[in-house]
């Protein structure tokens, strides 16, 4: 039986990439981007007024001036100035978003003018080089590094990749990943169960995971506790990236899981980790295929999926390590084991920040308990080293969903 830290680094050792695609921007939300994005151009990549009024020349203005008016611009319009005799006799109209042509270096709002017959006065005493004028390249230079690697595509970055034209962005693939679920007593979920029966929670647990990095194409499978039908299961999907099993991995006369899967070639890599719940957790890998044998019962599987099959996706998505918070704990906590503990948290804060406020526990049963993550709003660690944690003792907190 290994620590949790030593199970961690095993796993994340074993997460390698599942390669680059290019994906288009309606398909791109939510998933991870695989390469630098650098700017196409200066941006703005003209010399852009950000206001409608007047251009005019700066170093020329003076407030005693009346100006001729000697055409209007607008957004998108190409054409640019005429020559001028003398550079401070004339303004151009111009809208919000158009190019200012040179030697115009201002604009001066409608509001500060007046025009009358085709000349405007303004009310200014003064005015400066580049009022109202968002300059070339002022907000990114061409070739500038905007977006790293790594980066989750949200509507932002979806709307700021298309203003660069990358219109199809190059991203981490997702894995193939098959769902194994395992147990005579497991039922499905819409299923009517006897009185000996349970319906199979587990299966939307690991989906509802792997929903959170967009990986909906799932291969799913339900066997009962026989070791030729879990053979046959394991030997299916043995060509996904990622194989998800849950039950018959503890140390019952139906846990068979550990035993076929080393029949199939599948190398142990470790069985048990001291922590409760999750201990009999198993981990493997055959080839390119990294497989996790988690326990059945409900909240020992969400508690692994949250330490170890989460990381271990994060890490081979090029994804950074989700977030952790240490708050204090509002009542003392007691345990007698020497296993590290994780228990469900609700975050009692002043604001809706995680990380602020105070963690109170939610009593459970067990591992068994078929609401023990229900309503809270993460897991807390309870160290292996510490039987007690004292009210007011800082523990880590570890949210459920991904800040």
């Amino acid at each position: 039986m290994i620590s949790v830290a030593e199970a961690q680094s095993l796993i994340l050792a074993e997460a390698r990439g599942f390669g680059i695609e290019r994906v288009s921007l309606e398909k791109s939300f939510g998933r991870v981007l695989a390469q630098d994005v650098v700017a196409d151009r200066d941006y703005p990549p003209f010399n852009r007024a950000t206001m409608d009024g007047y251009a005019v020349v700066a170093k020329a203005y003076s407030a005693a001036n009346a100006y001729e008016v000697t055409k209007t611009i607008l957004a998108g319009d190409t054409q640019r100035s005429r020559t001028m005799k003398k550079r401070g006799e004339s303004a151009i109209k111009i809208m919000t978003g158009a190019a200012v042509p040179p030697p115009f270096d201002a604009v001066i709002r409608r509001e500060d003018a007046h025009e009358d017959s085709g000349t405007v006065r303004f009310d200014l005493p003064a005015v400066g080089a580049w009022h109202n004028i968002a300059r070339q390249g002022e907000d990114l230079k061409a070739r500038e590094k905007i977006a790293t690697k790594g980066s989750v595509i949200d509507g932002a970055l979806a709307s700021f990749l298309a203003s660069l034209g990358n219109d199809r962005p190059a991203v981490a693939k997702l894995p193939r990943v098959a769902i194994v679920t395992t147990g005579r007593e497991v039922v499905p979920a819409g299923k009517k169960p006897k009185p000996h029966e349970i319906r199979n929670a587990n299966l939307f647990a690991l989906r509802a995971l792997l929903i959170e990095y967009n990986i909906a194409s799932v291969r799913t499978l339900h066997v009962v506790d026989d070791r030729k039908q879990i053979s046959r299961a394991i030997a299916a999907h043995l060509d996904c990236d990622i194989l998800l099993l849950t039950g018959g991995v503890s140390a019952g006369d139906s846990d068979f899981v550990p035993e076929v899967l080393a029949e199939h070639g599948v190398k142990k890599i470790f069985h048990k980790v001291a922590m409760k719940p999750g201990k009999p957790l198993w981990f493997g890998a055959r080839r390119k295929t990294a497989v996790f044998a988690i326990p059945g019962n409900p909240f020992s599987c969400q508690v692994v999926v949250k330490i170890f099959v989460a990381p271990f996706l994060r890490r081979a998505l090029g994804l950074p390590p989700a977030h952790e918070f240490s708050l204090p704990l509002q009542r003392a906590r007691q345990k007698k084991d020497t296993l590290q503990h994780y228990f469900p948290v609700r975050l009692v804060a002043p604001g809706v920040a995680a990380s602020s406020g105070s963690l109170e526990a939610i009593s459970f049963n067990s591992s068994g308990d078929v609401r023990a993550a229900l309503f809270s709003n993460g897991i807390a660690r309870h160290p292996a080293e510490a039987t007690t944690v004292g009210a007011g003792a800082l523990v880590d907190f570890l949210p459920w969903r991904v800040l």
